[in-house]
């Protein structure tokens, strides 16, 4: 059998998924001009490098800033997505506990520390800061997602589905939703409803070739090679081809696609009537 192509990272609030800090943290007061103070006239050499994507010298420039005024949560915080920014991940988790410590309210930085943990596959601990950032903010949809995500990947599916439904309740026409939905409830094995939800992502985003290639694989799994001279078995794997056949017309590089209608090809010709 095939294996599903990948579920959906959550959405993109800013670089890589993450709440990008230059955009949600203002300078802080006071500091206008030739007035600025240091640790100020320092942030905002950092937020200038950022906003040019200079991740290096931002670093230098908020670190400096931490340096000079270490009760700025701000500070630490663009620092954080500097360094998240730049891939020193485990640096960028030790930012974002200090700004929590600073502010223990802070929404941005638990959600991006989850993110940072889900991708380090610390699961236990990314559930927790999502779920963190969610009773700071319960109608954040992309923490909903990725703690659904977060459970799928430590194969947690039935705490997984309930946080896609959830999503999708927020946002019915969101299409990684449905897709991830769909990917769980194939993990569980209920290919009815993997099904349904592969179905309703095509309907949502008509050229997504991985729910294409998901729903080939959902057909597959309903028949059986040793079983393809039964016109049900046949049925359904030939649908599986066409399915495969429609993810590779949309996305011409998609290897597993081709892989997929050339090995069902075969088992279709050897079993012909």
């Amino acid at each position: 059998m095939s294996c599903l192509a990948n579920c959906f990272n959550g959405p993109s609030s800013g670089p890589d998924g993450q709440y990008n800090s230059a955009d949600t943290a203002n300078p802080p007061a006071p500091g206008f001009g030739d007035l600025d103070t240091t640790d100020v006239v320092a942030y905002k050499k950092g937020l200038d490098a950022q906003d040019k994507k200079e991740y290096q010298a931002a670093i230098v420039a908020y670190k400096e800033a931490v340096r000079l005024n270490p009760k700025n949560e701000n500070y630490f915080y663009n620092l954080a997505n500097a360094l998240q920014d730049q891939g020193e991940l485990q640096e960028a988790v030790k930012m974002y506990l200090s700004v929590i410590k600073l502010c223990p309210t802070h929404h941005e930085a638990w959600y991006n520390l989850g993110y940072i943990q889900e991708e380090l596959q610390l699961y236990p601990s990314a559930i927790v800061s999502f779920k963190k950032a969610l009773d700071l903010h319960p109608n954040d949809k992309d923490a909903v997602i990725n703690l659904g995500n977060t459970y799928m990947n430590s194969l947690d599916y039935d705490n997984s589905i309930i946080e896609y439904q959830k999503a999708i309740k927020m946002e019915p026409s969101c299409v990684m939703s449905h897709y991830n939905l769909a990917s769980a409830y194939h993990s569980k094995d209920d290919i009815e409803k993997a099904q349904f939800y592969f179905r309703k992502a095509i309907e949502l985003s008509p050229k997504y070739a991985d729910a294409y290639f998901n729903l080939g694989i959902c057909y597959q799994d309903k028949g059986s090679e040793k079983d393809l001279t039964e016109d049900k078995s046949r049925e359904q794997y030939e649908l599986a081809l066409e399915k495969y056949q429609k993810a590779l017309e949309l996305d011409p590089e998609m290897l597993e696609a081709a892989e997929a209608i050339e090995a069902l090809e075969k088992q279709l010709k050897s079993h012909d009537p």
